[in-house]
């Protein structure tokens, strides 16, 4: 038994059409073609009574004359745009002008197609589809979009919350910690164990307060409170904070900067940045290495450079290890993602300094990091260095 031909109804069929024209045959002429094309059409006969209509009809697109008394159609056309969503409604231009700049004149109005009368009936069809078709697949990746916006930002508001209800327990940990060290024996074997907790402590502390910034950076941005920092005396400062993690594993610290050398900065983001790097020094870099701060003047401002002496990183893999969540695993000459945040932090106060920060290979063996920042106004840096350990 021969089966009889499939009709597959098009995803068109029966869409809302508007059509405003001052002329009555004109209208009638558009309509008959429209309906036939299985189309549901309403008409109005100026742009007030068109646009009167846009919130009872809900047209899934709008046909505009442009040549109308009173309001015409590309004034039709910026008033629907500059609706809700407006953006995503089809408009097509219909008119008889002969004038040269009349289409450059619709799409500056951001009309989506145009057509000059007299039209068509398949051309009019085909343009319909097409252009439906597009709107639609737009607003699909909106929406799309919109949906991934909203889980992001869900995400991220969890993470906060977690952050913070994290922040407590540890202050706990912080002070019980300074507690037990008043009252113990301070014998070798429990003063080791009570540094390593301290700087787990510490450690995590930076952590949390690295993921705390890295949110509130992106919804208002990072709020500096820049001071001049006099980085020959600051630097030997910073590295004290971490001399005794540095001794424990037999790692050697120094510093050189010239005298005078000057950098305007937000300093508490600048010790964290520099922190979370000598962090990452100690941390991957093998028993008896050397970690080295250096700071230079540069044609665009300061430069800080963290050189260490760890497995340093793949060249190919350079410009990713700055993202959120990225990491290098230790042995490993791959990224995955992981916990890492704290390079992710130092791009972004680096960033709102208007300066950068990168990364090169260190010779022999280790990584460079390197911290630009716009030179200090008041700053009038000695051109001879003064190296210290």
């Amino acid at each position: 038994m021969e089966e009889g031909p499939v009709f597959i109804r098009r995803a068109d069929h029966g869409a809302r059409i508007l059509v405003v024209d001052d002329d009555a045959l004109t209208r009638r002429s558009l309509r008959a073609m429209l309906e036939r094309g299985y189309y549901q059409v309403e008409t109005a006969e100026d742009g007030e009574q068109g646009l009167g209509l846009l919130p009872y009809f809900k047209p899934d697109l709008v046909m505009l004359d442009i040549q109308m008394p009173g309001m015409d159609g590309l004034e039709v056309c910026r008033r629907i745009r500059e609706l809700p969503n407006g953006d995503l409604l089809p408009v097509i231009f219909l008119t008889g002008d002969e004038r040269p700049d009349i289409h450059s004149l619709a799409f500056q109005v951001k009309g989506d197609d145009f057509l000059r009368k007299p039209v068509l009936s398949g051309e009019l069809i085909v343009r319909i589809r097409s252009l439906m078709r597009l709107k639609r697949l737009q607003a699909e990746i909106q929406a799309e979009r919109d949906n991934l916006l909203d889980l992001q930002k869900q995400r991220e508001q969890l993470f906060g919350f977690i952050v913070h209800d994290l922040k407590n327990p540890l202050s706990a940990i912080q002070v019980g910690l300074e507690l037990l060290d008043g009252g113990m024996d301070h014998t070798p074997t429990s003063v080791t164990q009570l540094h390593r907790l301290r700087e787990t402590a510490e450690s995590m502390g930076r952590m949390i307060q690295n993921i705390l910034d890295l949110g509130r950076a992106e919804q208002i941005g990072l709020e500096l409170r820049k001071t001049i920092i006099p980085l020959s005396s600051w630097l030997p400062n910073l590295l004290k904070e971490v001399a005794t993690q540095a001794q424990a594993r037999n790692h050697q610290l120094s510093w050189d900067s010239p005298d005078g050398l000057e950098v305007t900065a937000d300093q508490e983001f600048l010790r964290r940045l520099l922190l979370n790097l000598i962090d990452n020094a100690l941390k991957y870099s093998p028993s008896g290495s050397h970690t080295r701060i250096e700071a230079r003047s540069s044609e665009s401002g300061v430069r800080i450079s963290v050189r260490d002496q760890g497995q340093g990183i793949p060249e190919a893999m350079r410009e990713f290890i700055f993202g959120k969540f990225v990491r290098l695993e230790e042995g490993e000459a791959s990224l995955r993602s992981g916990s890492g945040l704290g390079l992710a932090f130092c791009q972004m106060v680096a960033e709102a300094h208007e300066g950068r920060i990168w990364v090169e290979e260190n010779t022999p063996t280790g990584s460079v990091f390197v911290v630009e920042l716009p030179r200090s106004h008041t700053a009038a840096p000695s051109s001879r260095p003064s190296p210290r350990s």
